[in-house]
């Protein structure tokens, strides 16, 4: 009977740590269902503004996204995602799609749901880098491409929602 009970312990703590949610994220995802069920959830894409870089500014279509290396060679986009409805912590998945040729690039969402930055319901993650190699063949211009970037937010309590934005990218920075 011990050894019954020692393997059904191992196995619950076995699963805990395979990526199944914990106390806190169970409490983070049912902080906005109200008695009816899940709230309205809204997800809203955006760049990073305010003079430290860490505020959101929402995204308008048409907007001009700057291409950057960080001085690593790679190229890449800072984006921000405003989450409303999904606790403290959501699962963000990022993609890019070229207009012109269809090619898309996607940033999954992490194997554990993201801390977001939190003012009452409001919740933000911002800046989130993402990586653009490859969003154009490498002779390709890139300079005034047309994309468009989807935000698919989810959180362990199944809320989710969408935010899908056209915007141009430059290559001023470069």
């Amino acid at each position: 009977m011990r050894y019954w009970v020692l393997a059904s312990l191992l196995a619950l703590s076995a699963a805990g740590c395979a990526g199944g949610p914990t106390d806190t994220e169970n409490r983070d995802a049912g902080a906005n269902a109200g008695s009816g069920g899940a709230a309205a959830a809204e997800v809203h894409l955006g760049v990073p503004g305010g003079t430290d870089g860490l505020d959101f500014t929402a995204l308008e279509d048409g907007s001009v996204l700057n291409l950057e290396t960080f001085g690593q060679g790679g190229t890449h986009v800072l984006l921000a995602v405003r989450c409303i409805g999904f606790g403290a912590r959501a699962f963000v998945e990022l993609r890019v799609k070229n207009s012109t040729d269809g090619t898309e690039l996607v940033a999954p969402a992490p194997a554990r749901p993201q801390l977001l930055y939190c003012e009452g319901e409001v919740c933000d993650l911002v800046p989130i880098t993402v990586m653009m190699g490859g969003i154009a063949s490498t002779d390709a211009e890139r300079d005034g491409l047309a994309i468009e970037l989807t935000a698919n937010v989810h959180n362990v309590a199944g809320v989710s929602a969408t935010d899908s934005r056209r915007a141009l990218l430059s290559t001023a920075d470069l």
